[in-house]
């Protein structure tokens, strides 16, 4: 098992990224219809590809797709239908970037995508994924591109608290994700530059929280597990 890259707590559960029927109940990947057969394409089935979610810095859920997918083209190709709550995590092109789908969805072969088990919080893993940017980034291989495989992330060890906890994580991490987008709308309003510019900062302040906050719930360093 690798060197994990967030410390475990005693009293939390490790566990890795490999279906073990508890925390990962299965790992698939992509796959993509031939582009020269129309009867594939254009259908009700969301097809995501890496591209679109590099964008998502702040949100985690996928609801559409620039492109989709009919029944028949999904039966043609390796891509599956994946029921949402699924943790999909791009391997290449680029590497590591993370969305949940909110819908049932598809993707091509640039994703890993986790069906999480009864004792792994879908949002939760998805936010592990992020504060362990760094580590994707380093076993990330290939001789053409940087690439993810399963072989490798399998390695990977996850520090999996009780729900109760994964729940209190997931309250914060959103509250500070809620309060640092509600900035967005309300900079619309502005009409003074000073003001502008006090809101963007204020805005960059609860960002740079929440990312410095971010690896310290994932590794039990700040205890949430009791409600003050």
């Amino acid at each position: 098992m690798a060197e994990p890259y967030l410390l475990c707590p005693k009293s939390w559960r490790r566990s890795t990224l490999e279906p073990d029927g508890e925390s990962i109940l299965r790992v698939d990947s992509g796959g993509t219809p031939s582009t020269s057969v129309d009867e594939y394409w254009d259908g009700d089935l969301p097809w995501l590809t890496p591209k679109e979610i590099t964008s998502l810095q702040d949100g985690l859920f996928v609801s559409r797709t620039e492109r989709s997918i009919t029944q028949l083209g999904l039966e043609s190709s390796s891509a599956k239908l994946l029921p949402p709550g699924t943790v999909m995590l791009t391997k290449r092109a680029p590497v590591g970037a993370v969305a949940v789908n909110a819908v049932p969805m598809a993707t091509n072969q640039g994703f890993l995508n986790f069906r999480c088990g009864p004792a792994l919080r879908p949002l939760y893993l998805a936010y592990w994924l992020r504060a362990n940017r760094p580590y994707l980034d380093k076993v990330a291989n290939g001789s053409t591109y940087p690439e993810l495989y399963q072989s490798d992330l399998f390695e990977f060890e996850l520090a999996v608290p009780p729900l109760s906890v994964q729940d209190r994580i997931i309250e914060v991490l959103s509250a500070l994700q809620f309060a640092a987008l509600l900035g967005l709308p309300l900079e619309q309003s502005v009409t003074r530059p000073e003001a502008m510019v006090a809101l963007q900062e204020q805005n960059r302040r609860l960002s740079s929280i929440r990312d410095a906050l971010l690896p310290l719930l994932l590794s039990g360093a700040l205890d949430v597990s009791k409600k003050s």
